[in-house]
């Protein structure tokens, strides 16, 4: 799953960490939209995985 997110790609690397999922993050490339620059990652894992990461990230940039 490629994903693209404004998160920088650190953040990103210390969700995954906390989440204690089995997934890689692979930094793709950085591009800007907008004037937003955005980080576009390679997720991969086992689909039960990357939905922990991706839940884990939803809550992260809430506030939760």
């Amino acid at each position: 799953m490629i994903i693209e997110t404004a998160v920088p790609f650190d953040e990103l690397e210390e969700i995954r960490g906390k989440s204690g999922a089995g997934v890689s993050l692979t930094l793709l490339e950085t591009i800007e939209r907008n004037g937003i620059t955005l980080s576009r990652v390679l997720v991969e894992g086992p689909p039960t995985e990357i939905e922990r990461f991706m839940e884990k990230l939803r809550l992260a940039r809430a506030g939760g």
